[in-house]
């Protein structure tokens, strides 16, 4: 290899870094941790801000509230450990709560001079710590059932993909007899009836066909087969079977095959 493409490779292999680099730092997750950072900061700045003050000299700042026993002052630090465990999880949450106790020893060890201060300091953090822990949890719970409930619609739409390119009719009704689903060959063979009663839709009922119908049945676990045989001389063999849909409600997928042509042969 020539100097000049080695030159070149290493231009580029620079180029790649420092690109990949910057989308690092301009991630959401950077942008996360630079304001989690942030956070952290102010509230140790606002928690020694007294000392800061008699270090300093600052004698216009020596206020009264900063110098106190400093409960409300570690409430301040609520606030990075519950963001920490909502944005990052558990383990975040709990290198926050340990950050934070670290924060809180020299105050607790050598400077307050109120009583228990390590007591109080360590009651706080083990309270602070499960808040961002529960914080973290619910989180992942909810994160969890978004996936879930993703995944299911996605394979929903998956099934309803191919039952709409099958050459026999096919519809879902739901535990109320409403019709939740119809692909373009029930709709060919009976006409558009979604969201209308599959007792209307059928046969024109006013009521549940309770000599005929299987729904019960099938949204109870059962598979079911039997044969339809329409005012017009159409036969139809139905195949009938649960079906859980996207929102959790058990429903019957009935597959209507017309037969007509092979029972009048036969």
């Amino acid at each position: 290899m020539t100097s000049k493409g080695a030159g070149e490779d290493e231009m580029s292999k620079a180029t790649f870094d420092h690109q990949t680099t910057s989308a690092l730092l301009t991630s959401r997750n950077s942008r996360s941790f630079y304001l989690l950072f942030l956070l952290f900061g102010c509230c140790t700045l606002l928690y020694y801000f007294g000392e800061l003050v008699n270090f300093a000299g600052w004698e216009a700042l020596r206020w009264d509230f900063f110098y106190g026993v400093h409960d409300i002052h570690r409430l301040l630090f609520l606030a990075p450990i519950i963001y920490a465990g909502y944005i990052f999880g558990v383990k975040a949450a709990v290198i926050i709560t340990i950050v934070v106790i670290m924060t809180f020893l020299p105050r607790a060890l050598f400077i307050s001079p109120f009583p228990d201060p390590l007591l109080r300091t360590i009651l706080f953090t083990i309270i602070a710590g499960t808040i961002g822990y529960l914080t973290a949890k619910v989180r992942s719970e909810s994160e969890r059932h978004s996936r879930l409930e993703a995944l299911l619609i996605s394979e929903r739409d998956k099934l309803l993909g191919i039952l709409e390119r099958m050459e026999d009719g096919v519809f879902i009704t739901g535990p109320d007899y409403r019709i939740r689903f119809m692909n373009p060959s029930m709709v060919r063979d009976f006409g558009e009836g979604l969201g209308s009663y599959c007792y209307e839709y059928l046969h024109k009922f006013d009521y549940p066909c309770q000599q005929i119908c299987k729904l019960l049945n099938v949204i109870n676990g059962a598979v079911e087969r039997w044969e339809y045989n329409f005012p017009d001389g159409r036969t139809y063999e139905v195949l009938a079977s649960p079906y859980t849909d996207s929102d959790g409600t058990v429903c019957q997928l009935a597959i209507f095959r017309n037969i007509t042509q092979s029972k009048r042969s036969g």
